[in-house]
């Protein structure tokens, strides 16, 4: 763009004189606009440039209040008042009002016709324009062939980097950095840190004062250097962010255009590689149902293909089941959730160094892991911190939570459909847990495995529960209130007063409720095998009606 301060170095503004609002001189003129009599000001568009004689501005008549407001506005980039016309000199409320906003004032003699003035500012914008769209289209060209090129993100970083003379780093959506070419030699990078002269750059400190900000690329001057940040996304879905630091210390009209460019392309390698695992776990997803289902499995066919889909299966595995089990008011519906589950999964499972496939369905995904050459411990406790992880990064981004079930280990191919089954188990019957957690592993669930097994046995274990819980589940209204007091009571090893505080009832109001208990199950605290078998009932009646739900 044409600044103001370019426009005053016109031969033909060689007569004119700068009278106020010098801090401006770096406003980028949009367009010319020649008017004698100021009357509708909201009109008037971001960046013009007026040109007026003052027609009305020679005493404090409404002209000169509408000319005020207007330049109040700051949305001119600058304006010329010619003199000896209608009015001798400027009024000192216009240049007051034009010194405080930062708006260049310019006078203008009656010797410098109207139309030498804005024919030789439009040119000087045509110009620009023209020079600017070749060089856009000639960087479009530079940037076709990469986009259509098969090199990976950091090849293309390396060549983006000299074709836009900047430093570049690429972070993904959890803020680490993914890929980067560093062309200052002030700059160093320490795992996900960019550090410019000792100074750490803090992204999420960016991000967060950006978010109010409409701009698509939030820039700054960072240690004097022009810098360019901007979230790279497909739709909603964010891929991650691309940092741009510019090696010569003063930006230019045709940084923004190559930033544009530059931020797009980076968003195709991201869709590319995406669009590449999109295919392979569609090949991965039908394999693992076929195992998870062990419908007519063909044991050493599904190793073979596993084999070229990059997944040996000839070692221990056990399942991972993710599932978005409550939708959050605050964010609006989502009806699949299977991409965002299988970026999140994939990128920690990818983290971890682990073999997987994965296999996303609309609110849920199932994935296979290698665990083998480790101890059962030692297995479970990496399964249990790649699901914490899997977590975090899906907290980070996700108000809707997960629950994630795992399934014990097997070498066997074909009791893989059993860790299958056990991870959805653990999912869902985490609620049943005393001690509420987002992650489950099937061992966790203790005695409800003795409930699961007599249940798909065809077992009636309401039986069991109405055995010893006695008129607590008489008729339809059951009475929870009890039932739930029972638990917590049992679950504090009968202490009165921790089962008053969790309860947030009084000890004479829980003691009470206790004698209810006894009277209507006919059991007693005081012997160790009722307490034992009012446990078990509770559990089993707590199991039956998640069971149903």
């Amino acid at each position: 763009m044409l600044t103001i301060k370019e426009a005053l170095n016109l031969p033909v503004m060689a007569r004119t004189k700068l009278i106020a609002g010098e801090s401006g001189l770096n406003n980028p003129i949009k367009w010319v606009t020649t008017v004698e009599i100021i009357e509708d000001i909201t009109r008037f568009q971001e960046g013009e440039f007026l040109i007026t004689t003052g027609y009305g501005l020679g005493e404090d008549t409404v002209y000169r209040e509408r000319l005020l407001t207007l330049i109040r506005k700051k949305k001119l980039a600058g304006m010329a008042l010619y003199t000896g016309f209608y009015i001798e000199e400027v009024p000192y409320s216009v240049r007051e009002a034009a010194e405080q906003t930062g708006l260049p004032l310019i006078e203008i003699p009656t010797s410098i016709n109207f139309s030498a003035v804005t024919k030789a500012i439009l040119e000087q914008l045509a110009n620009r324009q023209i020079r600017l769209l070749e060089a856009s289209l000639s960087i479009h060209k530079e940037m076709t062939k990469l986009a259509l090129g098969n090199d990976g993100l950091q090849q293309v970083l390396e060549k983006l980097s000299k074709l836009t003379h900047s430093s570049m780093y690429v972070f993904d959506d959890m803020y680490h950095l993914s890929a980067h070419v560093s062309r200052h030699d002030d700059v160093n990078v320490q795992e996900n840190t960019v550090y410019l002269r000792n100074e750490a750059f803090n992204l999420k400190e960016f991000m967060s004062a950006s978010e109010s900000n409409q701009d698509p690329f939030l820039r700054y001057t960072w240690h004097g250097f022009p810098s360019f940040l901007t979230t790279v996304m497909n739709g909603e879905f964010t891929y991650g962010y691309l940092l741009m630091i510019h090696e010569k210390n003063y930006p230019s009209e045709m940084d923004e255009v190559i930033l544009e460019h530059v931020s797009t392309l980076i968003g195709i390698e991201f869709v590319k590689k995406h669009a590449i695992e999109e295919a392979k776990v569609r090949l991965q997803g039908e394999l693992l149902e076929e195992i998870l289902q062990k419908k007519d499995l063909d044991i050493l066919n599904a190793k073979r293909r596993g084999l070229r889909l990059g997944f040996d299966l000839s070692g221990r595995q056990a399942v991972l089941f993710v599932k978005v089990t409550e939708s959050s008011p605050v964010v609006k519906e989502q009806s699949d959730w299977g991409k965002q589950l299988y970026y999140v999964v994939s990128k920690q499972l990818q983290k971890a160094g682990v073999q997987f496939i994965l296999l996303p369905k609309t609110d849920s995904l199932a994935a296979l892991v290698d665990v083998n050459g480790e101890t059962p411990a030692e297995q479970k406790k990496r399964l249990m911190d790649i699901s914490k992880r899997i977590n975090e990064h899906w907290s980070f981004h996700y108000s809707s939570p997960l629950t994630i079930g795992i399934g014990r280990a097997y070498e066997d191919m074909g009791l893989l459909s059993s860790s299958g089954k056990q991870a959805e188990h653990a999912v869902m019957y985490a609620g049943l847990l005393f001690t509420k957690t987002r992650i489950v592993h099937y061992d966790d669930l203790g005695f409800y495995h003795l409930l699961i097994h007599l249940q798909e046995s065809g077992m009636a274990i309401e039986d069991y529960y109405r055995q010893y819980l006695g008129e607590l589940t008489a008729g339809e209204r059951h009475r929870t209130d009890l039932i739930l007091t029972l638990e917590t009571y049992l679950g504090q090893n009968c202490h009165i007063q921790q089962t008053a505080s969790l309860l947030y009832v009084h000890r004479h109001t829980l003691k009470y409720r206790l004698g209810q208990i006894e009277k209507k199950t006919g059991m007693s605290f005081q012997r160790a095998e009722d307490r034992l078998n009012l446990h078990l009932a509770v559990m089993a009646y707590k199991f039956c009606h998640a069971s149903r739900n």
